[in-house]
């Protein structure tokens, strides 16, 4: 089953010739969610073959331009491109009053139906629950309300040994009841113990995305055990005096979020435009945290 993360831009604040601004695609199971829309996120949609339609879900960590500054362009997009079907973005409050203030003046209103969701920056919150997902909000301390998002696949059932079949007729209620913990007794007065007849499904997988924030060690225990942690890192350590008074993070501060995490991965990005080559700062996250790699654009990933 997928688990990707398609990176669409790697940017702080203003594209570079190389950077476009915040901006990712999350494919789980052959769903997509769109996480930040900065300037130039559906050219980088285009670039990278991801269809404006099938994305379902927008997830807007705040309100500071550069990571939602490309949705009126993609809304608009997407109702030239005859889309019908519902979009539902979660975002802070505030954004569907711009959006609606931008319909109004361009007298360009979609023509399907946008449901805005508000997220909440002071807690953890279950925002969308599927068979397969579930997708948490979660606080980060920036300038103005911020939150990060974090993608946790669901722990599925056992799988049914479909061996048992070639010996017994079994009902579907029976092959539930059993993927669902049941040991089972065959017309022929044999037993067998669930263990015996089911196969361990896959470990649940999951992806935190911490946008802009200040160094919040408290982030560790909240995303323990995380598979993949993608965490800011504008800074490198030099500035780590500007980090604090802009309330962004270093490369070493995000570094140090994923190792007391236990994280399996740790993916940085959002980099300051001083910063040509952003490998400085991976370096510097490795030095604490070895399984680090900048993010750069068109980049995609598994979540193992």
């Amino acid at each position: 089953m997928n688990f990707e993360v398609t990176i669409l831009g790697t940017g702080s604040a203003i594209p570079t010739k190389d950077r476009f601004l915040s901006g990712q695609i999350v494919n789980h199971d052959e769903h997509f969610f769109l996480i930040d829309c900065g300037e130039g996120t559906q050219i980088q949609l285009r670039r990278y073959k991801k269809s404006f339609n099938r994305i379902a879900y927008i997830f807007i960590s705040h309100l500071h331009a550069d990571h939602y500054l490309g949705l009126p362009g993609l809304l608009s997009s997407m109702d030239l491109l005859g889309r019908t079907s519902p979009i539902t973005i979660f975002c802070p409050k505030g954004l569907d009053e711009l959006m609606a203030l931008n319909f109004k003046i361009s007298h360009a209103y979609p023509k399907y139906p946008i449901n805005w969701i508000f997220t909440d920056s002071k807690t953890l919150n279950l925002l969308l629950d599927t068979p397969k997902l579930e997708v948490y909000s979660f606080p980060l301390r920036h300038r103005i309300p911020c939150t990060g998002f974090w993608f946790k696949e669901k722990k599925s059932l056992r799988k049914f040994d479909k061996n048992l079949l070639k010996k017994y007729f079994i009902l579907p209620d029976e092959i539930i009841a059993i993927k669902n913990g049941a040991d089972y007794t065959a017309p022929d007065g044999e037993f067998y113990r669930n263990e015996e007849i089911t196969i361990e499904p896959n470990i649940p997988r999951s992806y935190a995305y911490c946008s802009d924030t200040i160094f919040v060690p408290e982030l560790s225990e909240l995303l323990k055990g995380t598979n993949i942690i993608y965490h800011e890192a504008t800074f490198g350590n030099e500035l780590a005096s500007r980090a604090k008074t802009t309330f962004h993070s270093t490369a070493l501060q995000a570094a140090e979020i994923a190792l007391k995490a236990e994280a399996g991965k740790l993916y940085i990005g959002h980099f300051s435009s001083r910063y040509t080559d952003a490998e400085v700062l991976a370096e510097e996250a490795r030095t604490l945290f070895p399984n680090t790699e900048k993010t750069v654009e068109g980049l995609t990933f598994s979540v193992e």
